[in-house]
């Protein structure tokens, strides 16, 4: 096991009982709104410490990633996460320091400049491969086109730039096709679900990258009324709000589900995530499941005796290393 992964490996053990020691990849990120945005503002999630990335950055200063010991890439995720991340920093300045905006913005134009043409519309995808889902690069995922909505429109707020705009709406076409058709949506129990982890035999379920990807929807459906973005919108909410029991097994939370009615638990820092999470998708639809799914798990994780448990199983399942 390389050095980096065993310390994300033991750190992710360690934040079950110290929150406060998680590493840049464990780090916890709060819920930063506290009502129902009316426009386009920040995001949705407190991604500050995402901007200080401490992994390598390429020759043309774009953050590179590996997992398990594959080549280094730019992954369009963390490059997503990254540049919310400025822009958090951005918002907190008052839009007023000139550095972090051109840098969140060559980060915007990066997009611009790797997508890949989808039928109706553009993907960015994947290039790692993950052999214990049956995953092979390149593949696409629904957090990584919400999150670069999220992305592009924020950019064209703030540069009146029309083509980040249109890219961000061509976003959505993956949304539209079923995973066996090479798009994003699956079904468990007959309920669409926008994938992270998209497999053709199987639903994977990820709900915090379900969530994510509402997040690029709702933030398309504020920045011009996009009327497919509420139509995905509103199809992802009411599958979200049908498919929330499904992740609660009494005293943590389910990761993804496609090891159902079997259990793969979620780490410290993914329940945390989902529960902050969920804080969002009560401010922003005003259902009140969202606050009662996100106080009851919130309150699992008040036990030692539940932490122990969840850690356990955890460490039990995740066979070398732990993934959620």
């Amino acid at each position: 096991m390389r050095a980096n992964n065993l310390w994300n490996y033991l750190n992710k053990i360690l934040v079950f009982y110290l929150p406060g020691k998680a590493g840049y990849w464990n780090s916890i990120t709060h819920c930063a709104i506290s009502e129902k945005p009316i426009k386009l503002g920040k995001y949705y999630l407190d991604f500050a410490s995402k901007a200080q990335y401490n992994g390598k950055i390429s020759e043309d200063n774009i953050p590179l990633t590996s997992y398990r010991g594959q080549d280094f890439i730019q992954h369009p995720t963390i490059i997503a996460q990254y540049a919310l991340g400025l822009f958090e920093l951005l918002s907190k300045n008052d839009f007023q320091h000139q550095d972090t905006k051109k840098r969140f913005i060559e980060l915007a134009k990066w997009f611009d400049k790797n997508y890949k043409e989808f039928p109706g519309g553009k993907c960015w995808v994947v290039n790692v491969l993950y052999p214990e889902l049956g995953i092979n690069s390149p593949w696409i995922s629904a957090m990584t086109q919400g999150e670069i909505i999220s992305v592009l429109v924020r950019a064209a707020s703030i540069s009146n730039d029309s083509r980040l705009e249109q890219l961000a709406i061509d976003a959505l076409a993956p949304f539209e096709f079923d995973v066996k058709d090479g798009g994003v949506v699956n079904y468990f129990k007959s309920i669409p679900v926008y994938e992270e982890a998209p497999i053709i035999n199987r639903t994977t379920a990820v709900l915090n990258g379900f969530i994510f990807s509402l997040f690029g929807l709702f933030d398309l459906l504020l920045f011009n009324n996009n009327s497919r973005s509420k139509r995905l919108f509103n199809l992802g909410v009411d599958s979200l709000i049908k498919l929330l029991p499904y992740y609660d097994i009494k005293y943590w939370t389910r990761y993804r589900l496609m090891e159902y009615p079997e259990s793969y638990l979620s780490s410290f820092t993914y329940h945390m995530l989902v529960i902050e999470q969920l804080k969002v998708m009560y401010f922003i639809t005003g259902e009140q499941i969202f606050q009662e799914y996100s106080d009851k798990w919130y309150d699992y994780t008040r036990s030692y005796s539940n932490r122990t448990r969840a850690l356990f199983n955890k460490l039990i399942s995740s066979n070398q290393i732990l993934m959620g």
